[in-house]
């Protein structure tokens, strides 16, 4: 069985700077992300009050919502994971991030400090044709679906938009994936969020809530008239700081330049680092007097950015540490520079978890093809064409063959003139019999050839769709349809924050029916 961790510099897509960051760059990270880091930040920041009421929380469980009445009451600290509303909800470290939260804040309550996870749904992003879109695993090679109505030129926040009715069909098409028991059950779980009409952001919410289902976790929306309101008050003392943020943002992206380490967010002078939804559209503030008159006529309100969104959430909440992907790390280098501006302690940041899923058919393919542990994320080499060097050898024998008979010619008709025909015709059939023999040898080659080549592609398409990570590419539904809700389960034990690279997560056991399988995937 393949165990272990695949190192993060054989992990595709990473940014420098966040390789960086887990090397150590103090200049731009100050806080390494230890437990040790979490947990002193925490102790700072314990007993100050978030700007929000409990009620501004999502919440399911009874204790849960226990757990916002002390997070509002200044009895505890955030720790904080966010994603956008992605379909189905989304990319499977969406709901590894989830898990880490909500590991960290029990860490820290292990260590005798209230901690509350928090998810911070991205409501208010307009990306629809990233959020409207997934993908699922065909025989070969990774299956897109994109929702109707899905373009870039949408403005309007996704989470309030409804899900159109295609949605239906779009996960339909996943119960070609259902090998678990239950996977039936979980795909009609899933159905009863996704339908036609409820919006992106009540359906990701709700089956958030679902898929962590018996672990306390609150999420925020920032869309919600409560963080609105908070919203407004962000821009405005950030506005009275104009001249601090963007000298603050200026001098930090200089910094990041001559250390030749290219900023993640570029910085366009005519824009401030916030986005304003007026008529149903977000777009960039440019003029800061002209948006402040408008969400005081309540005719538009704010949205933050990448920038200054780590900033706005330690605006609201007393956030210990912040679980990240890579990228939001990458231009967390940018935003720490802003926490100072506002008088707020920054959170530790931690990476997100980075798993890789192995079932038994992917299990068997690696091992088939002699893909260590380490390089299951690497692209495979390309194939060459297969040697077989039995052709070789039955063509020089066949050649030798051939000289032998015909070195028997003259003397045979010096025997019997008529043996000569009869050598003749042996000759031919010989010659006959080892090229059909050749040809069989051929397409068993080119048979097993096939099977290797069949291999190389279903494994790729399981673990590096388009070279990307499959986290990266595949909704929780591809495992969880296959292996059930245990599924959950082993993600959530996995998902245990290594700093040193993705770990390797075996899924499901192996079965003897499942070792008479050649296919990866049954499409």
């Amino acid at each position: 069985m393949l165990t272990g961790t695949i190192p993060f510099d054989r992990y595709p897509g990473l940014p420098p700077l966040f390789l960086d960051f887990l090397r150590g760059l103090p200049e731009f990270y100050p806080d390494p992300p230890s437990s040790e880091a979490v947990a002193a930040r925490a102790r700072q920041l314990l007993g100050a009050r978030p700007r929000i009421a409990a009620d501004a929380f999502r919440t399911r469980l009874p204790e849960a919502r226990r757990m916002a009445e002390e997070l509002a009451g200044g009895r505890a600290v955030a720790v904080l994971a966010g994603h956008q509303v992605g379909l189905f909800t989304g990319p499977l470290f969406t709901i590894t991030k989830a898990f880490d939260a909500i590991r960290v804040a029990r860490e820290l309550k292990d260590r005798g400090i209230p901690a509350v996870p928090v998810f911070w749904a991205l409501t208010d992003d307009h990306d629809l044709d990233e959020i409207a879109r997934t993908a699922r695993p065909g025989k070969n090679e990774a299956l897109f679906f994109l929702l109707e109505g899905s373009d870039r030129s949408n403005r309007q926040p996704v989470g309030g938009l409804p899900l159109p009715e295609n949605v239906t069909p779009v996960l339909e098409g996943f119960r070609e994936d259902v090998r678990a028991s239950d996977g039936a059950e979980i795909l009609e779980a899933f159905g009863r969020r996704y339908v036609p009409g409820n919006s992106y952001g009540e359906a990701f919410i709700e089956t958030l809530f679902d898929l962590v289902e018996g672990e306390p976790l609150l999420v925020l929306d920032p869309s919600s008239e409560p963080l609105r309101r908070q919203a407004a008050e962000f821009f405005a003392a950030a506005s009275r700081n104009e001249a601090a943020v963007r000298e603050s943002l200026r001098s930090v992206t200089e910094s990041l330049e001559r250390s030749g380490r290219p900023p993640t967010a570029a910085l366009r002078p005519d824009v401030f680092p916030f986005f304003a939804v007026e008529k149903g559209e977000r777009r960039r503030v440019t003029d800061l007097g002209e948006t402040g008159r408008a969400v005081s006529a309540g005719s538009a309100w704010i949205s933050t950015d990448v920038l200054t969104r780590p900033v706005f959430k330690s605006f609201l909440l007393p956030c210990a540490a912040s679980v990240l992907g890579a990228s939001e790390i990458s231009y967390h280098a940018q935003s720490l520079a802003l926490f100072s501006v506002f008088g707020l302690r920054p959170p530790v940041l931690l990476p997100r978890s980075h798993l890789v899923l192995l079932g038994p058919p992917e299990r068997r393919a690696a091992e088939a093809l002699g893909i260590a542990p380490g390089d299951l994320l690497y692209p495979l080499p390309p194939q060459a064409p297969p040697a077989i060097p039995e052709v070789d050898r039955l063509r020089r024998t066949t050649d030798e063959v051939h000289t032998g008979l015909s070195s028997l010619d003259e003397g045979l008709a010096r025997l019997d003139p008529t043996l000569s025909g009869a050598l003749e015709t042996a000759r031919k059939k010989v010659a006959h019999q080892l090229d059909q023999l050749m040809e069989r040898i051929r397409k068993a080659a080119e048979r097993k050839d096939e099977t290797t080549s069949g291999r190389r592609s279903r494994l790729e398409a399981m673990l590096l769709p388009l070279g990307s990570p499959a986290e990266r590419i595949y909704p929780p539904l591809v495992p969880l349809l296959s292996y059930g809700r245990e599924a959950l389960a082993t993600i959530k034990q996995a998902a245990a924050g290594s700093l040193e690279g993705a770990e390797i997560v075996n899924m499901g056991a192996d079965r003897p029916a499942e070792k008479e399988k050649e296919s990866l995937h049954a499409g």
